[in-house]
């Protein structure tokens, strides 16, 4: 499982470097504003992935979750453009991979703890 979370935490920072870049090519576009902020969290989310810091599973299942919906609105309805298109595939990869690392992680310590012979609750 370790190499999907360094594949997800790529995915992030490059996702990252992406919305921000944004700014570049869309600067008279306001929901640009909203897109650069999601960048500066999905690269800092990224940096946690790649360093397996507590919690960073779970950002990297929430926050591509929600940006995955934001940009699919954005693609569809207020300024179809590559960006999203890209950004949202991205989110469609992280989102699974972050749910099943914290479910086998899940796995993992119940396991452990039916071992030692103590209760899960």
């Amino acid at each position: 499982m370790n190499r999907w979370i360094k594949l997800a935490a790529v995915l992030m920072l490059i996702s990252g470097v992406t919305h921000i870049l944004q700014l570049i090519f869309y600067q008279e576009i306001r929901t640009i504003l909203g897109a650069t902020l999601f960048g500066i969290i999905y690269f800092i989310i990224g940096i946690y992935l790649w360093r397996g810091a507590s919690g960073a599973l779970w950002a990297g299942a929430i926050f591509p979750a929600i940006g995955g919906v934001l940009g699919t609105y954005r693609l569809l309805v207020v300024h179809p453009n590559p960006f999203s298109a890209f950004h949202v595939a991205i989110d469609l990869i992280v989102v699974p991979i972050c749910i099943l690392a914290l479910r086998s992680n899940r796995l993992s310590r119940n396991r452990k703890v039916e071992e030692g012979g103590e209760s899960s609750s």
